[in-house]
């Protein structure tokens, strides 16, 4: 049982599906028209997917753009910060594929390997075992229509999200670490006669960055400022906003027109969290639901991803067995917390800081990079360097899930 339709949730019930296991996803929303949310996809996950014979026909069937390279931008100068290029011999690229896209794509996949996916299906509590001492989790009630049901479940995937309603249920604790920024997004259509930029790109101004997101047919423009300072940017007025994105983007010059308002802008309060443990007899966390991570390099996707491979791997085994031991299905969720908590604190440790010398930096009025990045874009291949170890890499498939169909 997955709770949660995101990318996580539904890479997780794709691949169980494909190994043979039985699977059911509840997903809260009625479709998966998600917008501002993490759509790259990494050189690593790129190539998992390609393990799995799902590379070459996404790529194919659903439009995307592709970056090579992260650049600050400057009134005096560019950065390339990192280099995909060395990445992977294979995919040496982001793909930025919009989740409104992938998700039912794979979705679709997963329902022709026989996994039930039930949309508009909110989740509302964890059942628990009235004959285990311990509480062992073995179902969830949710409601569709506001009509309540119960299913039970060997084990119970919370992966709804940094707002987690199944990590709420579970009384597992989640901890800020401290994030700096907060983004303000917004997307308008692209034109033919528009630039083109390496597709991830920041431009730096005095009082904030303004990230510039190819994707394909529009922009997505996103406002970096300070956590926090809502109510002061809303003081200022859209007006401030438009003057900044024009001033470094100067062919944006009346194409933000139609903002009247920063309540027209759409929040993303950065955040960057750990949850004192993953796990409860019967239930796991993966993806955002156990770790929040900053958009800082883009990863809380592929993250999320590599989560649901190293987790299937884990379960695939039990899952086929009826009926399935608990205790095997409790020593994969600790396996999987335990395999994957380390990647994801350093990423988490990273953030924090690139978060700190961007507060400072804005703070400041500085509109480039940290003095530190600058000094090592002057190191020779420090960007090829950078790509490659920012790769997250994801556990090959086990030989029942890899043999599957596409």
């Amino acid at each position: 049982m997955v709770v949660g339709g995101g990318p996580g949730g539904v890479l997780l019930t794709y691949l169980l599906a494909r190994g043979g296991a039985s699977v059911t996803l509840l997903e809260s929303r009625h479709d998966f028209a998600r917008r501002f949310r993490g759509d790259t996809l990494a050189p690593g996950v790129l190539e998992y997917l390609d393990t799995l014979g799902l590379a070459r026909p996404l790529l194919d069937e659903v439009p995307h753009t592709r970056s090579d390279a992260f650049r600050w931008h400057t009134a005096e100068r560019t950065w390339t910060l990192v280099d995909y290029r060395g990445a992977s011999r294979r995919f040496p690229f982001y793909a930025l594929i919009p989740q409104a896209s992938f998700l039912p794509w794979l979705a679709e996949r997963a329902r022709a390997h026989g996994a039930q996916i039930h949309m508009g299906a909110r989740f509302s509590a964890l059942r628990h075992d009235p004959d285990d001492p311990a509480g062992r989790v073995c179902g969830v009630a949710y409601s569709v229509d506001a009509v309540r049901h119960e299913l039970d479940a060997a084990l119970v995937v919370g992966a709804d999200g940094r707002n987690s309603k199944v990590r709420a249920a579970s009384g597992l604790a989640a901890t800020e670490l401290g994030a700096s920024l907060d983004i303000l997004w917004h997307a308008f259509p692209r034109r033919a006669d528009d630039p083109s930029y390496s597709g991830l790109d920041l431009f730096g101004t005095p009082t904030g960055s303004v990230a510039l997101l190819d994707q394909g047919r529009d922009w997505q423009l996103g406002w970096t400022i300070r956590a926090g300072s809502l109510p002061e940017v809303r003081a200022q007025g859209i007006g401030a906003l438009r003057a900044a994105a024009v001033g470094v983007l100067p062919w944006l010059e009346g194409r933000l027109d139609d903002l009247a308002d920063v309540a027209d802008l759409t929040l993303l309060p950065v955040r960057i969290t750990t949850v004192e443990r993953w796990t409860r007899p019967g239930l796991v966390l993966l993806g955002d639901a156990a770790h929040v991570v900053s958009p800082v390099g883009g990863n809380g996707i592929n993250l999320a991803l590599a989560d649901a491979a190293d987790l299937a791997n884990r379960l695939i085994g039990p899952l086929r067995r009826t009926p399935p031991d608990p205790a095997q299905l409790d020593d994969a969720a600790a396996g999987l917390e335990a395999a994957r908590r380390p990647a994801v604190e350093r990423e988490q440790r990273g953030q924090v800081r690139t978060e700190r010398l961007a507060a400072q930096r804005i703070a400041s009025g500085d509109a480039g990079p940290p003095e530190a990045l600058r000094a090592l874009t002057r190191v020779p291949g420090f960007a090829r360097l950078a790509g490659r170890r920012a790769r997250v890499e994801v556990p090959a498939p086990v030989p029942v899930i890899a043999a599957g169909a596409p």
